[in-house]
């Protein structure tokens, strides 16, 4: 599990400091802690958080917001696991879990009060039921303690943006 928050010795050994304030970008960091999970699942060597806004800010992949899904999704790419940033709605969101995880753009912590976006998670998988369970991972401090919920309460969340990557197989390749 990697968190967003980037730690002082990392920032400093790969000279984060050149950038700004290392609390300030961690604040933003959270498309590029999951982006360095994807990585992670798929086998492949993995740029610490800091080297990753280093790219991105090279590549102009942020915005004062956060980061652009197209400039994730080209970042992943160059980086050995093809992806798209892309519209998936909701009801097509267990069907792409069948074979890749997702990034996808929610609110966080999931609240249900019709709040929706800014905030990216990994969906990796899902429990069947009446209300399937997602198992996800957030960077966030609250995504330490926290991998599951029911699709209703993701739903009000979700914004329909997602980043889809090439079918994960068994030993972390794609296929």
């Amino acid at each position: 599990m990697c968190r967003q928050l980037i730690a002082p010795a990392e920032w400093d050994l790969h000279g984060g400091w050149a950038l700004g304030d290392r609390t300030e970008w961690s604040n933003r960091a959270c498309g590029l802690a999951s982006l360095r999970m994807i990585l992670l699942a798929y086998g492949h060597q993995a740029p610490t958080v800091t080297e990753l806004l280093k790219l991105a800010v090279k590549h102009e992949v942020l915005t004062p917001h956060g980061a652009l899904h197209a400039g994730i999704a080209g970042l992943a790419t160059d980086l050995g696991v093809p992806a798209l940033a892309e519209p998936v709605p909701v009801e097509e969101l267990l069907g792409r879990l069948d074979d890749a995880p997702l990034v996808v753009s929610v609110t966080e912590q999931f609240p249900d009060d019709g709040r929706s976006g800014g905030h990216l998670v990994i969906l990796r998988g899902y429990e069947d039921g009446p209300d399937p369970t997602i198992l996800f991972r957030d960077p966030s401090a609250w995504g330490q303690t926290h991998d599951r919920l029911p699709l209703s309460r993701l739903s009000p969340s979700y914004t329909g943006r997602a980043i889809t990557f090439a079918p994960l197989i068994n030993n972390g390749d794609s296929r």
